[in-house]
C-alpha cells in the first residue's frame, strides 16, 4: 500500500469583520472588558450563530485535510488571513460593537484554534475604515496569534507561487469578471520585475466571489468570500446583488479547492412572499 506524502493545506481566509452584529463572532463574548466592573457577557445573534456554525463546519472540514488524530497530523497548514479581521468603528454604524479592544479579543478567541495548527500564518492589513488606521487592529490581531503582518505577501508554497492582498476588485454584474483584469496585471507587474508570475492571486474586500478562470494562460485571480452578512451599507452598495458570499478558499497542494467558498442558507436571505 503506498504511503501517502505529506502536502501542505492553505486556507485563505478574509474579511471577517468581528465586532459587526452581522458578522461573525464567538458563541458568546465580552463587551466593555477593559473595564471590570462594567464588563457584560454578550451572546451571538441569529446571523452571527449560523456564520459560526459555518464556521465549525470550515474548521472541521480543514482538520480532515490535515489527517489530523489527536496531537498529529499528516499534513501541514498554512493560514493567511486577507485583512479586515474587525470590523472596527466606522461610519457612524449602529452595527458594531462600540470598543476596538473587544472586538479584536472575540477575534482571537474565535480564530486562535486555527491559527494555532499552522506552521506559518499571515495576515494583510485591510480599510483604514475597519483597522484603526495602516493596519493597527491587524498587528495587534496578528501579535496575538503569532502571525506574520504586512500589506502583500508573496509566498512560494512547495513551488506554487501566490500573491496575497487585501484590495482588489470584484465584477459587479455576474457576466463579468474584473479578476481577469487583476490576473493579467498582476502578472504583468511580476514580470516586468523579472519574476515569474503567480499561479494564484488571491484578493479580499468585494465580500463577494470572482473567478478569472483561465482566461490567464499563468496566472489564476480570485476576489475571496467574506464572513459579513450584509449590512445597511452593504443593501445601499449591492445593486441587483442581495448577497455576501460566506466562505474560505483552499489550497490542497496545487489544486484549488472551492467546495467552501460558499455557504448558503444564511438566516434573512430573501423569500418569495405570495400574496
Amino acid at each position: 500500500m503506498a504511503v501517502e506524502k505529506p502536502r501542505t493545506v492553505t486556507l485563505i481566509l478574509s474579511d471577517t469583520h468581528v465586532g459587526g452584529t452581522t458578522a461573525i463572532a464567538p458563541p458568546t463574548f465580552d463587551i466593555h472588558s477593559s473595564r471590570p466592573a462594567e464588563t457584560q457577557t454578550a451572546y451571538a445573534n441569529l446571523a452571527q450563530r449560523w456564520l459560526y456554525d459555518c464556521w465549525t463546519e470550515l474548521s472541521g472540514y480543514v482538520r480532515s485535510l490535515l489527517g489530523v488524530r489527536g496531537k498529529h497530523r499528516r499534513h501541514r497548514l498554512i493560514v493567511v488571513h486577507l485583512g479586515d479581521v474587525v470590523d472596527g468603528t466606522h461610519h457612524q454604524s449602529p452595527q458594531v460593537m462600540n470598543e476596538p479592544a473587544d472586538q479584536i479579543r472575540a477575534a482571537v478567541d474565535l480564530l486562535a484554534p486555527i491559527f494555532d495548527m499552522a506552521q506559518a500564518s499571515f495576515v494583510c492589513y485591510g480599510m483604514d475604515a475597519h483597522n484603526g488606521g495602516a493596519g493597527a487592529y491587524e498587528i495587534e490581531f496578528a501579535a496575538a496569534v503569532g502571525a506574520s503582518h504586512g500589506w502583500e505577501f508573496c509566498l512560494d508554497i512547495d513551488g506554487v507561487i501566490v500573491d496575497l492582498a487585501h484590495h482588489g476588485r470584484a465584477g459587479t454584474r455576474e457576466w463579468t469578471s474584473s479578476a481577469a483584469s487583476v490576473a493579467a496585471e498582476v502578472a504583468a507587474d511580476y514580470a516586468a520585475r523579472g519574476l515569474r508570475p503567480p499561479d494564484y492571486v488571491f484578493r479580499g474586500h468585494r465580500h463577494v466571489i470572482d473567478d478569472s478562470g483561465l482566461r490567464h494562460p499563468t496566472t489564476r485571480a480570485l476576489t475571496c468570500p467574506s464572513w459579513q452578512l450584509r449590512t445597511a451599507y452593504g443593501h445601499r452598495v449591492a445593486g441587483g446583488k442581495r448577497r455576501s458570499d460566506i466562505g474560505a478558499y483552499i489550497l490542497d497542494g496545487s489544486r484549488l479547492d472551492d467546495s467552501r467558498a460558499r455557504y448558503q442558507g444564511a438566516p434573512g436571505s430573501m423569500e418569495v412572499i405570495k400574496v
